[in-house]
């Protein structure tokens, strides 16, 4: 397994991950599948010394990624404090590979003038709570009924890593 810095022309591979996990309704609160167009944007605003975008790499196909992302739309007083992001392939879910991309961007928050790491995920999405348990984050917030997802009420947990 390979994990490197994400380039411009691992953008559909990424976007076609994240689409995957929309139906499920667990890891996203986007409800439509996004376009590689509208993540143009999005995906420029990665720095490899600061927010980088990694994927991990599997012969060549793309299987995951994980990233970081400024808090509070980047504002100065929150520089030490970056949101953590972890997409998968369905067919690499459940094997350790969520926990080994977040071990290794943690590895590097202090290069990257880390200090208070979140996570954010759906109160229904166990998966993605053992994961952070296990890695240390704690439960700073819970945010009960906060999205409607097809349908249904859920609660988003925010969890820290100091």
């Amino acid at each position: 397994m390979l994990i490197r810095d994400a380039t411009r022309d691992d953008l559909p591979r990424i976007v076609e991950i994240y689409n995957e996990s929309i139906p499920g309704g667990r890891a996203t609160a986007d409800l439509e599948p996004v376009t590689v167009e509208s993540r143009e944007a999005w995906f420029e605003e990665f720095d490899s010394d600061r927010r980088p975008c990694w994927v991990a790499e599997e012969e060549g196909v793309v299987v995951g990624c994980v990233y970081l992302r400024s808090f509070y739309a980047g504002r100065p007083a929150y520089d030490e404090t970056a949101e953590i992001s972890t997409y998968l392939a369905g067919s690499h879910q459940g094997q350790g590979l969520g926990t080994l991309l977040k071990k290794k961007m943690i590895a590097d928050c202090p290069r990257l003038g880390v200090k208070n790491l979140l996570s954010f995920y759906f109160d229904h999405n166990e998966a993605s709570r053992l994961i952070n348990e296990k890695l240390g984050f704690e439960k700073a917030a819970h945010l009960e009924n906060i999205a409607n997802v097809f349908g249904r009420s859920r609660g988003l947990v925010i969890a820290i890593l100091r």
